[in-house]
């Protein structure tokens, strides 16, 4: 009897210790994942820091730099995307940086007057594409809400020359936004 009651310790002891080393293998399991996380968002955030923000943005000025007084009370703030969010979401996931740029690259082939801002916003994509490894199927729901109702005032408005003036402020702001968050993070 002592003999089947030492073994029935042994064996309770011996799995006492399997579920000790399964609960460190766990730990240690998400302790590497959450440093790979980390690294990761710190590699997309060293790839944001190779965007030529300012040439990207002196090539949208060129179209214009303000929306004009006889457009100014064209739009209602809510119905567009805000830029801050889209900056914020940026911050926790550079790889919408890589949509960003191809929506917008996308909806300017509609302006009549796109071409340096839009051959900014190819190479700007490309230097994103080799550094962020990012399918370019790959959609993100938020930068496709935003995009979407930037397309729908374009369209609603009839790409009249107010609603880019509109739109270019906008992008504008996003990508100052997105230069700003680029800067801090060199510091």
């Amino acid at each position: 009897m002592s003999h089947q009651h030492l073994t029935a310790s042994q064996l309770q002891l011996h799995s006492l210790e399997n579920s000790t080393t399964t609960a460190e293998n766990m730990f240690w399991i998400r302790i590497t994942i959450v440093c790979m996380c980390i690294s990761l968002l710190e590699a997309h955030k060293e790839c944001a820091r190779h965007i030529k923000w300012k040439h990207l943005i002196q090539s949208l000025n060129s179209m214009g730099t303000a929306i004009s007084h006889d457009c100014a009370f064209d739009y209602e703030e809510a119905s567009l995307c805000d830029p801050r969010h889209l900056a914020n979401m940026v911050d926790h996931n550079a790889v919408l940086l890589v949509d960003i740029v191809k929506k917008t690259e996308t909806m300017y082939r509609g302006n009549p007057n796109p071409q340096t801002f839009i051959e900014a916003l190819h190479h700007t994509r490309h230097t994103l594409s080799n550094c962020i490894h990012h399918s370019d199927n790959a959609e993100n729901e938020p930068v496709t809400a935003c995009f979407n109702k930037l397309e729908a005032f374009l369209k609603k408005k009839s790409h009249s020359q107010c609603a880019w003036e509109i739109i270019n402020s906008k992008v504008r702001e996003v990508l100052q936004k997105l230069e700003k968050r680029s800067v801090r993070g060199r510091r």
